[in-house]
C-alpha cells in the first residue's frame, strides 16, 4: 500500500469541495484557485537551530509549506500537468533555505472546443477552453496569511475557510444574472472527532486540528481492506506531479539542491 501523507485531502471539507466542484460541477468550468499557506516560525522555532531552517535535513518553506497549496491547486485541475510555472520568493543567505515564495501556475486546456458562444450554450458563458485555468499560490514561515483555498469558476466560487490545510468550514456561493450578484450561499460545516481521554490527559495537540489525522488513517484502513494499493483522494501519480512542481519552484529561486 502506497499512502502519501497530504492528510489534507481526508478532511471531510475537502471531501465536499472535490465533490461540489469536480463531481456535481457546482461553479461551473474552473477558472482560477487561489491559495495560500504562510505560518511564522518564530512562534515556535529557534532561528537558525531549528531543522525548519536546516537545509541539509530538508528545511525550508518549499519543502516544509509549499506542497499544501500546490494540493489545492492540482486538486481542482485534477489529472493536470502544468504548463508553465512562474515563482518569486527570498532565500535565507545564512542558512540556504527558502524562507518564502509566490507562484503563478498555468494548466493546459483539457479539449481544442471552446464553448459556443451563442443561445445555444446553456451551460458556459466564456471563450476559454475547458479546463485551462491558473493559480495563485503563496507559501512561506515569515508570518500568518489567512490560509484560505478560493476556486472560482464559470458559475460561481466555493472558499475552503482556515485553517486551509485542515479545514472544518467551507462556503458555496452560486453566481447571480450580472457582474458582482450572488444567487445564493450555502455553508458546510464539519465537526473534528473528539478528544478521547489518552489525548486530553497527554496535554492535547500541538498543531491545529490534528485530531483530523484520524481521517486519513480510516482512509487508509478502508482501502487496505478493500485490496487497493493507494487512496483515491492522493495518488502516486499526483505526488508526483506536486514533487516537481515543487522542484521547478526551488530550482527557479536557486535553492541548492540536497
Amino acid at each position: 500500500f502506497n499512502g502519501i501523507g497530504m492528510w489534507t485531502r481526508f478532511f471531510p471539507a475537502v471531501e465536499q469541495a472535490r465533490r461540489l466542484v469536480n463531481d456535481e460541477k457546482k461553479i461551473g468550468d474552473i477558472c482560477q484557485v487561489f491559495s495560500d499557506f504562510n505560518f511564522n516560525a518564530a512562534d515556535s522555532e529557534d532561528y537558525p537551530k531549528s531543522f525548519v531552517y536546516n537545509h541539509n535535513l530538508g528545511g525550508g518553506a518549499s519543502f516544509l509549506v509549499a506542497p499544501y497549496p500546490l494540493a489545492a491547486a492540482t486538486l481542482f485541475f485534477p489529472g493536470q500537468t502544468p504548463e508553465s510555472i512562474k515563482s518569486v520568493g527570498q532565500i535565507d543567505q545564512a542558512t540556504g533555505v527558502d524562507l518564502q515564495g509566490a507562484m503563478v501556475v498555468s494548466f493546459p486546456p483539457t479539449s481544442d472546443v471552446a464553448p459556443a458562444l451563442d443561445d445555444s450554450n446553456t451551460e458556459e458563458n466564456t471563450p476559454k477552453l475547458p479546463g485551462a485555468g491558473v493559480a495563485t499560490l503563496s507559501y512561506g514561515m515569515l508570518c500568518e496569511s489567512a490560509e484560505e483555498t478560493v476556486v472560482i469558476g464559470t458559475k460561481g466560487r466555493l472558499t475552503i475557510r482556515s485553517p486551509g490545510h485542515c479545514p472544518t468550514n467551507l462556503s458555496l456561493t452560486l453566481k447571480g444574472e450580472g457582474r458582482g450578484a450572488a444567487a445564493s450561499t450555502v455553508e458546510y460545516e464539519y465537526q473534528l472527532p473528539p478528544d478521547t481521554e489518552e489525548i486530553i490527559a497527554a496535554g492535547g495537540y500541538f498543531y491545529p486540528n490534528s485530531a483530523g489525522f484520524a481521517y486519513e488513517a480510516a482512509a487508509a484502513a478502508r482501502c487496505i481492506a478493500a485490496g487497493k494499493t493507494e487512496p483515491p483522494q492522493y495518488t502516486l501519480a499526483e505526488t508526483l506531479v506536486t514533487s516537481t512542481m515543487v522542484d521547478a519552484i526551488r530550482s527557479e529561486l536557486g535553492v541548492k539542491s540536497l
